[in-house]
């Protein structure tokens, strides 16, 4: 791991998500996500690049620009954990940096599951079970849209609209 991927992993974390999202749901909250997302995704790859030129102007040991991309990439870090932390308020994880792929917590049933977006997606699009990325699905797949509204629930023992 790089040491601008160290500084990023490091930074605090907070306690995980616990909404869930129905998949009308996430496509919602896409508005919002897309914004973030792609300015994360901008600032890692200028953080990429000022992690390089940190590395490029130490070997040189050319020290004032050394210190200019140092704190270059200290101000890019600090952008990234804000990224990180507007996508938690949200209740969503960003998996992949460069690519912008997040996932939403849900349920299927009772079985706890992530919805998957990707930056340039116009929608949730596929679903896999938490502990298993590589098993990605369509979400279409799940069910027909009536089979689907049953089963999906917005948090683990909610109430129903309709219970009495």
């Amino acid at each position: 791991m790089s040491p601008a991927n160290q500084q990023i992993a490091a930074s605090p974390q907070a306690p995980p998500a616990k909404r869930c999202f129905t998949p009308a749901e996430a496509d919602r909250a896409v508005v919002l996500v897309r914004r973030i997302v792609a300015d994360a995704v901008a600032e890692y790859a200028r953080l990429l690049d000022l992690h390089e030129a940190v590395e490029a102007a130490e070997r040189a040991k050319a020290w004032p620009r050394w210190e200019d991309a140092r704190m270059g990439l200290i101000r890019s870090a600090g952008k990234l954990r804000g990224y990180i932390q507007e996508l938690q308020e949200v209740g969503v994880e960003l998996r992949d940096w460069s690519l912008g792929v997040v996932d939403f917590p849900s349920l299927l049933g009772t079985r706890p599951v992530w919805l998957c977006w990707r930056l340039g997606d116009e929608r949730v699009a596929w679903w896999h079970p938490q502990d298993d990325c590589a098993a990605r699905r369509p979400v279409e797949e799940l069910a027909d849209q009536h089979a689907l509204a049953r089963r999906w629930r917005r948090t683990p023992g909610a109430p129903r609209k309709n219970a009495r």
